[in-house]
């Protein structure tokens, strides 16, 4: 994995978050709101590759968790009439930790395209029951009039401004979290799973436990992320755990780079922004993202940014060269 550092690499941090912090000064209505939908999205990549560019267990059941997250606050606050932000937002933490661990603990003993059907079967599970129980879940229709909460201190996030630098700030404690997870002695076990699980056996790592606990770790992640979507969009609907959302998720990680830390960061912004401009135009965007993924497929494997980092390489041993 390609490493972030904060040395001589500082910029690379510090720039973007100035950008991020001055952008909605100087941007107009609608493009802050797309930003807002891309770091939503950006931390559900992020915690799918937890699962797909560090354990190497590729999933198609993600949306399942962002579904639950979206579904637990709007339930909350449109049934339950409980609008107390920091309340419904933990409830769906929460309630994402404990379904990926009543379907982590069935998945994880599967792998490869096992895990990959098994994970999609389950998912349709919890969307067939979004769909199917209209008395809890509006069925089709969905959970309309889910009105932002008041995160406190008297600041309302009905605005956009101010609802984006509180997405902003749950988008760099998601990337500095999971950041410092993956750098832990847990994230290089987990690696190594990826490279070789019966090594990591024979050194006496018992992996299905941390493939456990990461499985719980990237659901809770989505299910945060499910919840800010609610509260953005402020209906929830059987399209938040829907097969084409854990599709578009794993396409976000796969178009920025599985390999590199802020890869499903960047694939989430690019995957977004193309979906935002060519929906605008046709119904058929899905076959422009397909054809975005094969592209990336033939020419950039290792994603936009493992490209990225491939074109730093050669740069700098041209330099050293000369």
């Amino acid at each position: 994995m390609e490493r972030i550092g904060y040395g001589k690499h500082w910029p690379v941090v510090a720039i973007p978050i100035v950008l991020l912090l001055v952008f909605p000064q100087v941007a107009s209505f609608y493009s802050v709101i797309l930003l807002t939908e891309v770091l939503i999205y950006a931390i559900f990549a992020t915690s799918l590759n937890l699962e797909l560019g560090y354990t190497g267990l590729p999933s198609l059941g993600h949306a399942a968790f962002f579904g639950v997250g979206g579904y637990t606050l709007g339930i909350l606050i449109a049934k339950g009439g409980i609008h107390n932000f920091w309340l419904c937002v933990i409830a769906a933490v929460l309630a994402s930790a404990v379904v990926s661990s009543l379907l982590g603990f069935f998945s994880i003993r599967t792998s490869g395209a096992f895990f990959l059907m098994l994970t999609f079967a389950l998912a349709q599970f919890v969307w067939g029951i979004a769909w199917s129980w209209r008395s809890l879940t509006g069925g089709d229709d969905g959970i309309s009039g889910v009105s932002r909460p008041t995160p406190g201190l008297t600041i309302s996030i009905m605005n956009e401004v101010n609802f984006y630098y509180l997405v902003l700030l749950f988008f760099a404690g998601t990337l500095f979290l999971l950041y410092r997870i993956c750098r832990s002695p847990f994230g290089h076990v987990l690696q190594g799973i990826r490279e070789s699980e019966t090594r990591m056996q024979a050194l006496g790592y018992d992996t299905w436990k941390y493939k456990y606990v990461a499985f719980i770790v990237a659901g809770t992640f989505a299910g945060l992320a499910g919840a800010l979507k609610a509260c953005q969009d402020g209906f929830v609907s059987p399209a938040y755990p829907s097969v084409v959302t854990s599709g578009m998720v794993l396409l976000m990680c796969l178009v920025g780079g599985t390999r590199i830390f802020l890869g499903p960061t960047l694939g989430a912004a690019v995957v977004w922004v193309v979906r935002s401009i060519v929906s605008s135009y046709t119904e058929y965007w899905s076959f422009v993202l397909g054809c975005i993924l094969i592209i990336a497929v033939m020419f950039a494997p290792q994603g936009i940014a493992g490209y990225l980092v491939q074109v730093r390489g050669l740069l700098k041993r041209a330099r050293a060269k000369s």
